[in-house]
């Protein structure tokens, strides 16, 4: 996931304007596509084979919770600004005890509450900004970590239950040769040198799928990992090893998602007030 971190900002300073035109789509256009491609062979090929009865009901019940929880969350955390500028004007100001906790930005020329960076992306100063992630075309931040760490939980959840529900179906239908290597030097040798597998054209299909599942599993697990040892330190990406802000576990999933903390996890459009507006930061040292 570095690489293409390091990828994505080699090009995004070089031409912020065009990065922000061509990737952001293309993003929205990848998770859109992942999302219905996924759900498609689920719930329409994969778990009519693998459940019947109420087990194929709990499945759709199952499936619907987390994809309202995916675009739910996903939407929210694009549609949620963390900028400095989305809070009141009188609170854009430090009071005069404060003002020496507060650092000048160079781009905005004024004043930015601690722990806020500039995005040359966004073109302003984030609140507790975490990073600028291209999936969901905004900046994550003091007022949407909640939902993208709930995005990246879900999206995670669904391919490891695809992934296991898939492997129910390979066992079942005796196709569970796809677990083994050796059935990709047969995938491999039908693309490079036009031979056909000893599988039919329907282990092909699942070969894919199975690939696909897997290899789509990775990105979203790395930044979930990620995000789970932020919340844990209350620390950001570019500083995920300070310790300075770390409450504690409890206090760290409030200060995140709110006073209902973990329980944010049923929905996005559950209501969990944050205990401040991201421009005063208790230490840890102060907590003591």
């Amino acid at each position: 996931m570095c690489y293409v971190n390091d990828f994505c900002s080699y090009f995004a300073k070089r031409s912020p304007t065009k990065f922000v035109q061509i990737v952001h789509p293309l993003s929205t256009i990848f998770v859109l596509a992942g999302i219905v491609y996924f759900f498609s062979v689920q719930m329409f090929f994969i778990a009519p084979k693998v459940y019947k009865g109420m087990g194929y009901m709990l499945y759709w019940i199952l499936a619907i919770f987390i994809t309202h929880n995916i675009l739910g969350n996903w939407l929210a955390c694009y549609r949620t600004s963390s900028s400095v500028e989305s809070l009141p004007k009188e609170a854009q100001v430090p009071v005069p005890e404060e003002e020496h906790l507060w650092r000048f930005c160079d781009t905005c020329k004024k004043l930015m509450p601690p722990r806020s960076w500039h995005c040359g992306l966004c073109k302003c100063c984030i609140l507790r900004r975490d990073h600028h992630c291209i999936f969901t075309s905004t900046c994550i931040g003091h007022n949407n970590q909640r939902y993208f760490l709930w995005f990246l939980f879900h999206l995670s959840f669904a391919l490891v239950v695809s992934l296991v529900t898939f492997c129910i179906y390979l066992n079942r239908t005796h196709c569970n040769t796809l677990l083994y290597p050796e059935m990709y030097s047969h995938f491999l040798l039908y693309f490079i040198c036009d031979a056909q597998p000893d599988k039919s054209k329907e282990s092909l299909f699942e070969t894919v799928a199975y690939l696909l599942i897997f290899l789509a599993g990775l990105m979203p697990g790395f930044m979930l990992a990620y995000q789970i040892q932020i919340l844990c330190l209350n620390a950001t990406y570019n500083q995920i090893y300070e310790l300075v802000y770390d409450l504690g576990f409890l206090r760290n999933c409030k200060v995140i998602m709110g006073q209902r903390g973990l329980w944010t996890f049923i929905s996005p459009l559950l209501k969990s007030p944050l205990p401040h507006d991201g421009t005063k930061w208790e230490m840890k040292k102060e907590s003591n």
